[in-house]
């Protein structure tokens, strides 16, 4: 697809990566009506070198091969690797490339010890600090369907375009407020961010799971790992498979027949036709 790196560019761009030390990470991806969220893009950018375009565009889902490329240079510490909010990028980047992500900055964090805002946008931030304003047009589009359009291949790049100067401004001011190591201390714990689902966790945030019986508890979790192997099967929301408020009257009723769990609110999707 015109656009996308391939193999041999993302090697390029890669190589330059660890040469400069720095690589600047945006993600695009799609949740919606999917048990997990799906890496739909990966942009990346490295310092400017002649000769080489120091951004690339790599596509997850129609090059499921080259991302692979990715997993050394994320994980080698001597590679700052640059994001902006970076919290969920870096989670589905661990899971969908089963490797580690050390040495991160995110401007966002930065942003917050610079004074600028802890939760400053990436727009606005461009524009307070290096004067530059984008225009965004192609945020809520389908980053799941092939063939992306040009309009989204150009989002996608303006994405990481102004990335890592955005980075060296705020490390430069960091530096002289002597807040620079808070910062990376501060970034430090996205290293370890996850997207897997702990079944034991989503049980403990249950509403009025504190009203239950020890028994109704245990059937509680039964069914929460139940919807959870349900909903991963059939790659849907764990909500359309049953509701946190049905699972919990279940757990209490445990009706032992079809027609008192059709008295229970929010099962419809047991009962089925």
């Amino acid at each position: 697809m015109s656009g996308v790196a391939d193999a041999a560019a993302l090697e390029v761009l890669l190589e330059q990566a660890r040469r400069s030390g720095r690589l600047a990470l945006d993600t695009e991806f799609m949740g919606e009506g999917r048990y997990r969220t799906l890496l739909c893009l990966i942009q990346l950018a490295v310092p400017e070198q002649p000769g080489i375009d120091p951004i690339a565009l790599v596509d997850p889902l129609e090059e499921p091969r080259i991302d692979g490329l990715l997993a050394g240079v994320l994980a080698d510490p001597e590679v700052q690797i640059v994001v902006h909010a970076g919290r969920q990028d870096i989670a589905l980047l661990r899971r969908h490339l089963e490797t580690d992500v050390v040495n991160l900055f995110d401007t966002q964090v930065a942003a917050g010890f610079a004074g600028l805002g802890a939760q400053a946008s990436y727009d606005s931030l461009l524009a307070d600090v290096l004067g530059l304003r984008v225009a965004k047009t192609a945020s809520f589009t389908r980053w799941d369907a092939r063939p992306l359009s040009a309009e989204q291949l150009s989002y996608a790049r303006g994405d990481v375009e102004h990335l890592l100067a955005l980075a060296a401004e705020l490390q430069r001011r960091l530096a002289e407020l002597g807040r620079l190591q808070w910062a990376l201390e501060e970034c430090e714990p996205l290293s370890r961010v996850s997207d897997e689902r702990d079944p034991r966790t989503i049980l403990e945030r249950l509403p009025r799971l504190n009203g239950l019986s020890a028994p109704a508890r245990l059937v509680a979790r039964e069914l929460v790992e139940w919807r959870e192997q349900t909903a991963e099967r059939n790659d849907r929301p764990v909500q359309s498979v049953l509701g946190d408020a049905g699972l919990v009257e279940v757990a209490r009723r445990q009706p032992s027949s079809r027609e008192e769990l059709a008295k229970i609110r929010g099962v419809d999707q047991l009962l089925g036709p």
